[in-house]
This record gives structure tokens, C-alpha cells and sequence, in this order.
């Protein structure tokens, strides 16, 4: 939500335009980047995680008999096309919010929004330096910094809405929430996607242990959202971290089904993002004027 003088009609709808804006080619991105890692040429994986285990050398030469080559997928071809054009939109429609928040004396959505630039540059350039690279460093990085721009993306939107205020501890138990889910989900992407990992490696062993904490903790921040008058966002939190545990209990089960294991990351974002939402509420927030 947004310090500074009260907002004008006109101003709060260019601007909720543009977060939306922004917020869908976020969204786009992450499911997009998400889909790309799990399509990614390799062997069937029937006992996940345990399969990340071998030898890369084997990884290859499996991946190279396998009758289903991910790279000739129209999937993925149609996922790097959606990619691409949405990080390229993307650059702009946040500058333009960050103009329209200066032009409206929001001076927080203008910070998150010069933020929300500053991870996109940042991201870009880290495409440009490692292209193509595989290492669970470069992939940690650009997993972190995509979903920190899509929370921040979340925010500033949400931010725009009309909403009860949360107390000021409320909002950091969702605030260090996020920060939790960012981490859990963060590895548990890694772990998954970068076949020289093993399953006894740190991102490994740090995403299954935070995965209860992280329930617990947003199962709290959800139930406590609902009585401070953010019923539909603390009863998706909820639903979310209800599903999340199960879907990913089915994608081991399964041998990792990239569908289901980009559910699985989807349903991840969101909890993500409604965690980022609750912690924004905290912040004081202006009436429109007429």
C-alpha cells in the first residue's frame, strides 16, 4: 500500500491498470521459466529425488535415448516464446507505473516499482553474462530474483485495492512468512532442476526441512488474515498451503511429472505472493479523494 497525500480517482485507475498489467507478465514469467526448467531434456525420473543422484555423464546419455525429447515439444517452444515476449514488455510497463506513482505522490508504489525495475535489469543481465548455464548458482539466482519481482509485482497491485489495514505484527509474521516460502520454494526448484545435484545436497535437505515450517507458518498468517478482515486472502492461504504439501508428495510419488510438478511451483508463486500481499497490508494506505 501506498504513503503519501490521498489519490485521485483518475490517477488510481491508470495505476491499478498498470499493475495488473504488470502483474500478468510477471505471472507469465514465472510459469513460463517454471515450465522451461521442468521440459528440459532428461531421463524419466521414477524415483524423485533419488534419480538426481546420478552421474551427469548418465544423466546425458539417457536423456539422449529417450523417446520423448522435450526439446522438439511444441510446449516448450510455445513456454520460451511466452517468456520472451513477456520479460520484454515487462522493462516498460514498469517504468510506466513507477512515473504514473511519482506523478500521483504514491511514493512507496513508485519505490517497489524502481525495485521491481532494478530485479528486472538485474535479471537480464544475468541472462546475458551466463547464457544458457546450468550451474545451481545461476539457477538459485534468477529462481530467487523472478519471484521476488513477481511478489513485488503482486503488491503493488494489491496495494491499489481496497482492503482492511492488518496490524503491524500481523504484517511481519507475513512478511517473514514470505521470506520462508521464498527459500523453501527457491531450493525445491533447484533441487529439481539442476541434474548435478544429489539428493543428500543442501538445497535438497533445506527444502524438506522447511517444508513444515513453512505450512505451519502460513497456515497461522492464513487463519489470522481471516479475522483481521482479510477473509478471502487468509482462506486462499490456507487453501494453499493445504494443496501444497499434497502436490508435492504426489509429484515424488509420481516419478516428478513435469505437469505435476509445475502445479506444484504454480501453487508455490501464489502462496508467495499472498504472503508478500499480507505483509503489504500493514503499511498505511491513503483514501482515494473524489
Amino acid at each position: 500500500m501506498n504513503a503519501g497525500p490521498p489519490i485521485d480517482a483518475r490517477h488510481r485507475r491508470r495505476l491499478a491498470a498498470a499493475a495488473c498489467l504488470a502483474l500478468m507478465l510477471m505471472a507469465a514469467v514465472v510459469l513460463a521459466s517454471a515450465w522451461l526448467r521442468l521440459a528440459s531434456v532428461r531421463p524419466a525420473c521414477s524415483d524423485w529425488p533419488a534419480c538426481r543422484s546420478a552421474a551427469p555423464a548418465t544423466l546425458r546419455s539417457l536423456a539422449q535415448r529417450s523417446p520423448d525429447r522435450a526439446a522438439d515439444s511444441p510446449a516448450l517452444s510455445a513456454a520460451r516464446s511466452v517468456h520472451r515476449v513477456a520479460a520484454s514488455l515487462l522493462l516498460p510497463i514498469v517504468f510506466a507505473l513507477a512515473w504514473l506513482a511519482h506523478r500521483a505522490g504514491a511514493r512507496r508504489l513508485a519505490a517497489r516499482a524502481l525495485a521491481m525495475a532494478a530485479l528486472a535489469l538485474g535479471l537480464a543481465a544475468l541472462g546475458i553474462v551466463t547464457p544458457g548455464a546450468r550451474s545451481s548458482a545461476v539457477l538459485l539466482g534468477n529462481l530467487i530474483g523472478g519471484l521476488l519481482l513477481w511478489a513485488l509485482a503482486w503488491t503493488a497491485w494489491r496495494g491499489l485495492q481496497p482492503g482492511a489495514a492488518l496490524p503491524r505484527r500481523r504484517a511481519r509474521l507475513a512478511l517473514a512468512g514470505a521470506a520462508l516460502w521464498l527459500v523453501q520454494g527457491a531450493t525445491g526448484a533447484v533441487s529439481g532442476a539442476a541434474p548435478a545435484l544429489r539428493p543428500g545436497d543442501a538445497a535438497s535437505l533445506l527444502h524438506l526441512a522447511l517444508a513444515l515450517p513453512a505450512l505451519l507458518w502460513a497456515l497461522a498468517v492464513g487463519l489470522a488474515a481471516q479475522r483481521d478482515g482479510r477473509r478471502a486472502e487468509g482462506r486462499a492461504l490456507v487453501l494453499a498451503a493445504l494443496l501444497q504439501p499434497l502436490l508435492g508428495l504426489a509429484a515424488a510419488g509420481l516419478g516428478a511429472p513435469p505437469a505435476l510438478v509445475w502445479a506444484h511451483h504454480a501453487l508455490g508463486a501464489l502462496g508467495l505472493a499472498l504472503l508478500a500481499g499480507l505483509a503489504g497490508a500493514g503499511e498505511a494506505s491513503p483514501a482515494p479523494s473524489a
